[in-house]
């Protein structure tokens, strides 16, 4: 998506897919920056792992501590989150109706903390599910993992931050029964129309894919790069269209 925006808007630009186990990034980075690079984006575990080394950081990196997007400037390299930023983008502010306005998370990594800080910067009283106590802001709740209350949640929003539903991982173990006025966001974007997705657009819930989440981020990584949001339409349709080539 990002090589078909450079194409739309004519910059002399390529982007390219890297691996990176953790403990050679900054070796890899510098070796980009040898070439010439000058941004990029970070993925789990590195957006977590380049953040007390980096030059500087927006509030979103300060927040959440993990930076998804990273730019070089003169001498050091500027982080920022724009995980948030598109769910921020998604999410309409509380109402605190039906819910009283609430939120539950799904899981603890990055991706849970960028989610945390977008909804409580929406007024969302948020709730993480996980596996084990994590680091958590001290006004988020924490409960263990109860698939008995993920059976009929009763929340306005609810967002999958975790691998299930992803392709080659864990499949659902429960079957989510949403009231409709639920707000039901999946981060997985393989497959886009993930179970989670399905059973709450079944119900007549407003849903939030990861796909839509993807593109969003991407396009708002050129701001941190080129001082503009990409062009999200061309990005998105060269993305949709990627499986059907």
């Amino acid at each position: 998506m990002h090589n078909a925006a450079f194409k739309y808007l004519g910059r002399q630009a390529f982007y390219l897919p890297v691996q990176c186990a953790p403990a050679v990034v900054w070796d890899r980075l510098n070796a980009f920056r040898g070439l010439g690079g000058l941004g990029a984006n970070l993925t789990r575990p590195l957006k977590e792992l380049v953040v007390p080394n980096l030059k500087s950081g927006s509030d979103w990196v300060a927040k959440t501590q993990a930076a998804n997007a990273i730019v070089w400037d003169h001498d050091g390299w500027i982080g920022d989150n724009t995980d948030v930023q598109a769910l921020i983008s998604r999410i309409p502010a509380t109402s605190h109706n039906r819910f009283g306005g609430t939120a539950w998370v799904l899981g603890q990594g990055g991706v849970a903390r960028s989610s945390i800080v977008a909804l409580e910067s929406k007024g969302y009283e948020v709730t993480v599910f996980g596996r084990r106590q994590p680091k958590v802001p001290k006004h988020t709740q924490w409960v263990p993992w109860d698939n008995s209350r993920l059976e009929h949640p009763r929340c306005d929003v609810l967002v999958n931050a975790t691998p299930i539903g992803q392709m080659g991982e864990t499949a659902w173990p429960i079957a989510p029964e949403f009231d409709p006025s639920t707000i039901v966001v999946d981060w997985v974007y393989r497959p886009n129309n993930t179970y989670l997705i399905r059973r709450a657009a079944q119900a007549g819930c407003m849903v939030v894919d990861g796909l839509t989440l993807l593109i969003d981020q991407a396009a708002m990584s050129w701001k941190l790069w080129f001082g503009m949001v990409g062009p999200r339409d061309i990005m998105a349709d060269a993305v949709r269209n990627f499986g059907n080539e």
